[in-house]
């Protein structure tokens, strides 16, 4: 059977000290462009991202997030350890000049790193979070697990009747990545994430970011960033450093469907404005 979907980049593994992180690399001379997906995706998700990114003269690198794709488990499950993961990876691969976008969980983990003390914080120089998680309730969040963890670990003729079903308006590579990163994504690390035993919140340290930074706001009924932990980013931000935006029309699944190409025109446009 000939596979429906082609992803034009090369795959790498790095042994770091927790254990293997693989990543996709679409490689060009220019600036590197690191991104960071979400829970129960992969680096191949980020397929679309990557190529148009690719297309522009960056060097993409797409991670498979701990405990997903091709990626050993993480010790633990904070948003800190995960953080300290994506920093290991920088200062191994010698990177710098990095602009940073993640999405959701991978948002978090971005917020995380550059509001920490990690060697790899000063490699970055701008990022992007889409429509981010910033905050966990501990009563709350076990309720979302069986939402989220549908489907981990099945292959993907289980899987893509429901994709299908639930997401009528993606791509059809969107299905098809989905589906493979679900097969291979393990359910103690999505676990992991829902049943951490304390709340804990990102906002706050929104004012140790040092570089310019936007964050991507999917449309009200369907964000997961309340407006409440909105207007504490807002407070905290530190002046002309940090700027949010909505994207009209998209739900919390920007980098899919017909949200994208607004999406990536507001990343795009971030990215090449001239640093001040």
């Amino acid at each position: 059977m000939t596979e429906p979907c082609h992803i034009n980049a090369l795959r790498h593994v790095a042994q770091l000290g927790h254990g293997r992180v693989s990543f996709l690399e679409w490689p060009n001379a220019g600036p590197t462009a690191l991104l960071c997906h979400g829970i129960t995706s992969s680096a191949v998700t980020m397929w679309r991202l990557g190529e148009d990114l690719a297309a522009e003269g960056w060097r993409v690198i797409a991670i498979d997030m701990p405990g997903h794709g091709q990626s050993d488990l993480s010790p633990a499950y904070d948003i800190d350890t995960v953080a300290g993961i994506v920093g290991d990876l920088i200062v191994t691969l010698g990177l710098s000049d990095v602009v940073m976008v993640g999405h959701s969980w991978g948002g978090a983990t971005t917020l995380a790193l550059l509001s920490r003390d990690h060697p790899a914080r000063a490699a970055v120089q701008r990022a992007v979070l889409i429509d981010p998680l910033i905050r966990q309730e501990a009563a709350v969040a076990p309720s979302w697990l069986p939402q989220f963890s549908r489907g981990v670990g099945e292959p993907p003729e289980a899987t893509l009747p429901m994709l299908r079903e639930t997401n009528p308006d993606w791509h059809p590579c969107d299905y098809h990545w989905k589906a493979q990163a679900l097969a291979e994504c393990r359910y103690e690390q999505v676990a992991g994430l829902f049943l951490i035993p304390d709340d804990w919140t990102l906002a706050p340290r929104i004012g140790q970011v040092q570089v310019p930074l936007l964050i991507l706001l999917a449309e009200p009924a369907y964000t997961i960033v309340p407006p409440a932990v909105q207007a504490e980013l807002r407070a905290a931000a530190p002046p002309g450093l940090v700027w949010m935006q909505l994207i009209p029309g998209t739900n919390h699944n920007m980098l899919r469907g017909p949200g994208y190409g607004p999406t990536y025109a507001a990343i795009r446009a971030f990215l090449i404005a001239p640093l001040s």
